[in-house]
């Protein structure tokens, strides 16, 4: 991959590209790539004269977004291209100019067109800038090195690089280190980046593009990333750990600081991502570390729902309905007409219903419509016997769910019916619900 193909996935990884990204440039020019550019690129200095001779600036790029982020000269520098260097300080263009700050962990503030040649293994370029006495700004030479060997993927040799540069390396070259191992997952190399330090000043955008990464790793069972990243110090995204079940990792991350209650995560944060999908001991740490049983305030589901939702797959276990209630979950949820109650009374889960119920006021309780959560009880799938379905069924008598005669639906009270009819021991339970 060219320093060209890498740069521009640091800024599409920015816009929360896909991991597809990585591969999707070709070290060719985009066609969509600005003529300056393109010419930089290319080191065609034919169509750089004739550009110049148009009115195109020779310190200024003629990208839309950002020109005056780095100058035709740094461009041509970082992408290698010698004869285009040359061209440029031949007509004058201003070796001086500094990358400004930007929002961007590439290309890294303060470096100058001495860096890029570095950068670019332009060695000429470079020794004709020092000795026309521009200066390598800081430890930029350093960091070019540096960054160069990454790319590379020399993990032995970046590792002998990051502790002589350790302090000097700048965040955004740090983060764009990691960028480069994380989109390789390579744990090795992630390793040797790490020993130069750990980023202490994240750029715009930085967790989000932590959080993809660390996805991605996972998606691939490669949970070594994540050590990585915690062996150095560095938080990774609670909520992908949780969703994982990684529950060592989990704790870690805690005890780095990150909050159970944190906002990354999309739809879900970290105790609904577990409890939707059962893992019941980092529900459990989440929890005692300070998370809201009833979840976040922009969650799209509740926890209480999610462990509700879970029961037919877990065998009507009721561990983590269990921790949420003694957290203090409210029982008084909806999303999408489902509520814990109706959830437990279809999850076949006797002791869930009675868990709710025991919860609930008797306002609430009288509110229920009693006929569908009977017949709900009856529509469990097939791993819900008649013996178990019973047993809901005297739990919700028992918890003072009672079938209502008028406000109820008579579809409901019809399938109750027909199930009566097969079945002594169902037709005495929802007689004494007030089925006629």
């Amino acid at each position: 991959m060219t320093s060209r193909s890498l740069r521009l996935l640091s800024r599409a990884v920015l816009g929360a590209a896909s991991l597809a990204v990585w591969t999707s440039h070709a070290s060719s020019p985009m066609p969509t790539t600005p003529p300056m550019r393109r010419a930089l690129a290319d080191d065609d200095v034919s169509a750089l004269r004739e550009l110049l001779k148009k009115g195109a600036s020779r310190n200024d790029t003629d990208e839309p977004s950002s020109p005056h982020v780095q100058s035709p000269l740094m461009v041509a520098c970082e992408a290698g291209s010698e004869k285009a260097a040359h061209f440029l300080l031949d007509v004058g263009a201003d070796p001086l100019l500094i990358v400004p700050r930007h929002d961007h962990y590439w290309p890294p503030p303060g470096w100058n067109a001495v860096c890029f040649a570095r950068y670019g293994k332009l060695k000429r370029v470079e020794e004709r800038l020092l000795s026309a006495g521009v200066s390598p700004p800081g430890s930029c030479l350093e960091e070019a090195d540096f960054l160069r060997t990454v790319q590379a993927r020399k993990a032995s040799q970046v590792a002998v690089l990051a502790r002589k540069g350790r302090g000097r390396i700048s965040d955004d070259v740090l983060q764009y280190a990691m960028v480069t191992a994380l989109a390789h997952k390579d744990t090795p190399l992630l390793r040797a980046v790490l020993t130069a330090g750990v980023p202490t000043q994240k750029s715009l955008g930085w967790d989000s593009v932590l959080q993809q990464w660390v996805e991605g790793a996972l998606a691939d069972n490669q949970v070594s990333i994540v050590d990585a990243l915690l062996d150095a110090g560095v938080r990774p995204p609670l909520t992908p750990l949780a969703e994982a079940g990684l529950l060592p990792q989990v704790e870690r991350t805690l005890k780095l600081g990150a909050s159970p209650n944190g906002m990354e995560g999309g739809a879900r944060g970290p105790l609904l991502s577990a409890t939707h999908h059962g893992h019941t001991e980092v529900v459990r740490v989440l929890l005692k570390a300070g998370a809201d049983a009833n979840g976040r305030r922009f969650d799209n589901e509740r926890p209480l729902l999610a462990a509700g939702a879970r029961l037919q797959k877990d065998k009507g276990n009721p561990a983590l309905v269990k921790l949420l209630l003694e957290s203090g979950a409210s029982t008084d949820v909806e999303h999408f007409g489902s509520s814990p109650l109706n959830l437990a009374a279809n999850g076949c889960s006797a002791e869930v219903v009675s868990l709710l119920l025991a919860k609930m006021a008797p306002q609430a309780i009288a509110r229920e419509p009693g006929s569908y959560l009977y017949a709900q009880a009856l529509r469990g799938d097939s791993s819900c016997p008649e013996a178990e379905a019973v047993r809901v069924l005297q739990a919700l008598l028992a918890g003072g769910v009672r079938i209502q005669g008028a406000e109820e639906h008579d579809m409901h009270r019809d399938f109750l019916r027909e199930q009566a009819d097969r079945s002594p021991a169902i037709a005495k339970v929802l007689a004494q619900a007030g089925l006629p």
